[in-house]
């Protein structure tokens, strides 16, 4: 594999962390919003445990990624999460995305834009 593969490979990787990170976010509001016979099944139940799953399995594969990226593109990658949270919770959720998210996504796409082309 050369560099510039890994390179793509680990960028492509990032995304997808970011995309399951999102999606374990759901998972935890989906838990959040039903109901539970104790206090206890609150925290201990299969969407939050998986969600904490995603999220450890999330931060050891980024650390692997970060050997094929700069630091610097971290947060670029990191803030995607934002846009696949807001298409997740009106897929998933079937939340209105209301202006001010929408504006939101896209002050964060443009940025991620500006900051690339340099």
């Amino acid at each position: 594999m050369t560099e510039l593969e890994f390179t793509w490979l680990c960028t492509g990787m990032m995304l997808v962390n970011q995309f399951f990170s999102a999606f374990s976010q759901i998972l935890l509001k989906k838990s959040a919003m039903a109901d539970h016979k104790s206090s206890l099944g609150e925290y201990l139940n299969i969407r939050v445990m998986t969600a904490y799953g995603i999220f450890v399995a999330v931060l050891f594969l980024n650390s692997f990624a970060y050997k094929g990226i700069p630091y610097k593109y971290g947060s670029v990658f990191g803030v995607t999460s934002y846009v696949f949270l807001m298409i997740l919770s009106k897929v998933l959720l079937k939340e209105k995305i209301e202006k001010n998210v929408l504006l939101g996504n896209f002050i964060i796409i443009a940025g991620i834009i500006v900051y690339s082309i340099k």
